[in-house]
This record gives structure tokens, C-alpha cells and sequence, in this order.
């Protein structure tokens, strides 16, 4: 039997599911970090901020529940990523895939500082060894780390795109720009997230010029394989050759 016909999965259908969930994870996590924490959070300012999430409570919340939902598409969009490119290097697929997955998980976890700000609103009667001021300076901590996570996960984030990047390029089966700006967005990210830590003020003089290339490479990308797919002919030639025999379903 041909290794044609032994796949039980359609090539370019899973290429379309990874645009679809790749467009949604681009609006959601916009909506989440690009909208409502930028219009809720004041910056140095404890009181302001939990007033804007108090006042505000159900855009919050919506936020949230956004990123969640941009969490839940980087699942599958990491592993039908691994099933698409193991053709093109089955090592290099891989790490992508554990670097996406990492960077995932610290984002998921890193969600509970996220949720922080609403649980002392609402368990605020059985605080009362804290003042309001102490309570509102613990909110605005609470945010302050989610941002310190997200940074981690944008270390993880930017070698998974760095090396999509490169198995696009190298691939064929998809438009070799749009690897180039994809490696170029992983290390904007991988960038931004290391920088934040060695120099904190060199981060904030870069941003958000420093994260401006990530969306062309990542919306390039989600629309071409939502719109377009991938040359389906070109992804089974790497099964046919002896370079990729050893890695054949």
C-alpha cells in the first residue's frame, strides 16, 4: 500500500484547521492583551486599576476568558503543526512543538495571576485582615506578574516560530516568505522576552516597536494556510524520498 493511501488524515484539511485556530488565537489574545488590559490597567497606578476592573468587571472577564480560549487553540495548532512539517525534519518539528507546548503551559498557569484581582473582589469580607489599599496593591501585583509570565512564554514562543520558520522555508509546500517573516516574528518575541529580563529599561524603550513584525509573519501565515492550504503534491513528496523514509505514518 502506498504511503498515499495509508494516511488517514487530509494534508491540506489540516493545514486549514491550523489557519482557522491560528486566526482565532491572533483575535482573541489581541482582544485580551492588545484591548482590555491596555484600557483597564494603568500603569503605576494600584487604585486606578482595580477601580477600572471593578467599574468594568464583565470586559474583564470577557478578556479572560478570550485568552483561555486563544490557550486552547496553541493545542492543536502545535501538534498538526508536528503531523505537517516531521516530513520536511522530524528533530526540528519536535522541538517546535515542545517549545509551543512549553510556552503554553507557562501561559495557562501564569493565568491565575490573571484571575487574582477578581477573587479578592469576591472573597473581599473574608479579607479583612488586609486594607483596601493593601488589597488593591496585591491586584495590582497580581497583574504585574501575569506580564512577567507572559514574557517567559514569549522566550518559548519565539524558538517555536524561529524554527517553524526555518521548516517552511525549507519545506516547499507553503510560500518560503512567509517563513522568513515567521522566524522574523520568533525573534521579536525571543527577543523581547530575554531583553525584559537583562534589561528591563532597554524593553520599554523598545516597545511596541519591538513586537510590530510579529504580526505579519504569524497573520500571514494563518491566512494563507486558512485561504490557500498548502501544495499537497509537495508535502507527499518529502514521504517519497530516502531522506524521509525512515519518518514515513
Amino acid at each position: 500500500m502506498s504511503n498515499t493511501a495509508s494516511e488517514r488524515f487530509s494534508p491540506l484539511a489540516l493545514a486549514r484547521v491550523v489557519g482557522i485556530v491560528s486566526l482565532i488565537g491572533i483575535v482573541t489574545g489581541a482582544f485580551d492583551i492588545g484591548y482590555v488590559r491596555s484600557a483597564l490597567i494603568v500603569p503605576g497606578d494600584a487604585a486606578a486599576t482595580v477601580h477600572n476592573i471593578t467599574a468594568h468587571e464583565t470586559l474583564f472577564r470577557l478578556g479572560f476568558t478570550a485568552h483561555i480560549i486563544l490557550l486552547l487553540c496553541n493545542v492543536p495548532d502545535e501538534v498538526i503543526s508536528f503531523i505537517l512539517f516531521r516530513r520536511v525534519n522530524v528533530v526540528v518539528a519536535a522541538i517546535a512543538m515542545g517549545c509551543g507546548l512549553i510556552g503554553t503551559a507557562i501561559e495557562g498557569l501564569d493565568m491565575l495571576n490573571a484571575y487574582v484581582p477578581l477573587q479578592l473582589m469576591a472573597e473581599s469580607s473574608a479579607m479583612g485582615a488586609f486594607t483596601p489599599l493593601q488589597l488593591q496593591a496585591l491586584s495590582y501585583l497580581s497583574v504585574q506578574l501575569q506580564d512577567t509570565g507572559l514574557l517567559v512564554s514569549f522566550v518559548f514562543y519565539g524558538v517555536d516560530e524561529i524554527l517553524a520558520g526555518y521548516l517552511i522555508f525549507r519545506s516547499g509546500f507553503l510560500p518560503r516568505i512567509i517563513g522568513v517573516l515567521l522566524s522574523l516574528s520568533g525573534l521579536c518575541y525571543f527577543a523581547d522576552g530575554l531583553i525584559s529580563f537583562i534589561s528591563p529599561s532597554l524593553q520599554a524603550r523598545l516597545l511596541p516597536y519591538l513586537l510590530y513584525p510579529c504580526l505579519p509573519g504569524e497573520g500571514s501565515l494563518a491566512l494563507w494556510l486558512t485561504i490557500v492550504g498548502l501544495n499537497v503534491a509537495k508535502w507527499r513528496a518529502w514521504a517519497t524520498g530516502p531522506r524521509a523514509a525512515q519518518w514515513l505514518p
